[in-house]
């Protein structure tokens, strides 16, 4: 069983990697693709967390397979008992500390599609982990950037959810956490311009 305090640490980085590194990656014209996003999170949760992750038997999978949803999650930090015999890796699983699932561009449905998709995550895999949707929306103007509306954030996303946010509000484009977990950073936007 993992940690709360390993939780929050993790919660910390992931949600600071977004409103600095993603930034500063997306500012730097690195992410063009959904795929781009996952590599850039992937590669920065990694370097963030190495020794965390070491201590704790934690490992970073991108496309991580839930059996009993049938869903791949893009990123999920998982404790792994790897003195455990069977032949896959995946059944080695013992708990998951985080899940993410990531966005980039498209329409407003198409970002909105794997909001059901974490739904179904909190609530049917039993896991006491965290869940974090990151979008960066690139349509001329957002008017908000928060995809989850208050009926959402006061059930069930309230205690475990946290997004990530990018898109353009007055002309600007802004990476923002609005988080719904209780932990760490509860709302931070950072202006993200081009060099």
């Amino acid at each position: 069983m993992i940690k709360k305090a390993i939780k929050k640490e993790i919660d910390k980085a992931i949600k600071r990697i977004w409103i600095t590194e993603i930034c500063k990656d997306y500012r730097e014209r690195q992410l063009i693709l959904e795929a781009s996003l996952q590599c850039s999170l992937y590669h920065h949760l990694r370097n963030w967390l190495k020794s965390l992750l070491e201590e704790n038997n934690l490992y970073i999978y991108p496309e991580f397979y839930f059996n009993q949803l049938r869903y791949h999650a893009d990123i999920a930090i998982c404790e792994m008992d790897m003195s455990l015999e069977p032949y896959h890796w995946h059944d080695r699983l013992t708990d998951v500390a985080a899940i993410i699932e990531l966005k980039y561009g498209g329409s407003s449905d198409y970002i909105k599609t794997d909001i059901p998709k974490l739904k179904t995550y909190v609530q049917s895999l039993g896991y006491d982990c965290q869940y974090y949707f990151g979008a960066i929306d690139e349509r001329t103007e957002c008017g908000r950037l928060p995809w989850l509306d208050r009926r959402s954030t006061n059930n069930w996303a309230n205690g475990c959810f946290t997004e990530l946010n990018a898109g353009y509000l007055d002309g600007t484009m802004y990476f923002e956490v609005n988080s719904y977990n209780n932990m760490n950073i509860q709302q931070k936007r950072v202006e993200c311009t081009f060099t």
